[in-house]
């Protein structure tokens, strides 16, 4: 096997990993919002874009460590969903068709974070990416990869495994997963559905803001992304079925995969309209997603 094509093979292996953990860990948030409170949250590419950006001025504009920066941005996340939950969720848990005015009331926090975006980031630069957390390079045989996108890689794939054992072993991942199935019975049994609903919502866009900030470690960030990665993460759900985080998971590692494989042969362009070819033709067939609980 020639040096060029050992080169290609491991490029794309590489590439569908690191696109595919961090696809999986915003899907994953995605989908635990969205399986708990029915909330379809159109604003998780805006908040994916945020973590990113505000990791990126902590650490190039304050001089923070990048790692303390990332640690940073994940920590705000906290008290930054627990406020949107207090002033606008909560007021939304016991109206009928709520998935509705949730998609709606995240359309409106997409519209706003946006124009925000446009008139601060958008007039300082088109590209942002974190300084690196580990420098230097290894080499993969021929394949020269950044220490920094396999550190980034190593992270996400351990987030991802935190998230399955927490899920499936912990107290509250038992407790989400009744809720889930269904909420009035796992409400007979004494879970606190509206504590699960809070907790699901404070999680979620942890995840998603840790992926935000993954990313941006192993790539450039512009403002385009956030639309790019909301279609991303909501395919990704609706394929995988929505509530279902194994199927995010699995799916969300395919769509990092399918990308890879489309950029290096034909171009990025081409591989974004494949999500959405393979969307469509998955749910003719299968209209609930793969995994649907």
């Amino acid at each position: 096997m020639s040096n060029s094509t050992i080169i290609i093979a491991l490029s794309t292996i590489t590439t569908g990993i690191m696109l595919g953990t961090i696809f999986s860990l915003v899907a994953v948030g995605v989908t635990i919002v969205y399986g708990s409170i029915w909330m379809p949250n159109a604003a998780n590419g805006q908040f994916f874009l945020l973590a990113a950006l505000f990791a990126w001025s902590a650490s190039v504009s304050w001089g923070l460590h990048p790692a303390v920066a990332a640690l940073l941005v994940i920590g705000i996340s906290v008290p930054f969903s627990w406020l949107l939950e207090i002033l606008l969720v909560r007021r939304f848990y016991d109206v009928p068709n709520r998935n509705i005015s949730y998609f709606v009331l995240t359309l409106g926090i997409t519209q706003v974070l946006t124009g925000i975006f446009s008139v601060t980031y958008g007039v300082w630069s088109d590209q942002f990416q974190l300084p690196p957390i580990v420098k230097g390079v290894t080499f993969l045989g021929p394949f020269p990869i950044a220490n920094n996108r396999l550190a980034a890689m190593l992270i996400a794939a351990l987030l991802l495994a935190a998230l399955f054992a927490l899920l499936r072993y912990h107290r509250y991942g038992r407790a989400l997963r009744a809720v889930f199935q269904n909420r009035e019975a796992a409400a007979l049994r004494g879970v606190d559905v509206r504590a699960i609903y809070r907790m699901s919502f404070i999680l979620g866009n942890g995840v998603i803001f840790a992926g935000g900030v993954l990313f941006a470690f192993a790539y450039a960030v512009d403002l385009t992304v956030a639309w790019t990665m909301s279609v991303t993460a909501f395919a990704i759900m609706i394929i995988g079925g929505p509530g279902s985080v194994v199927g995010a998971l699995i799916v969300g590692m395919v769509f990092g995969f399918t990308q890879a494989i489309v950029s290096i042969f034909a171009s990025p362009t081409i591989a974004a309209f494949s999500y959405l070819g393979a969307m469509l033709v998955i749910l003719l067939f299968r209209p609930s997603g793969l995994f649907a609980r």
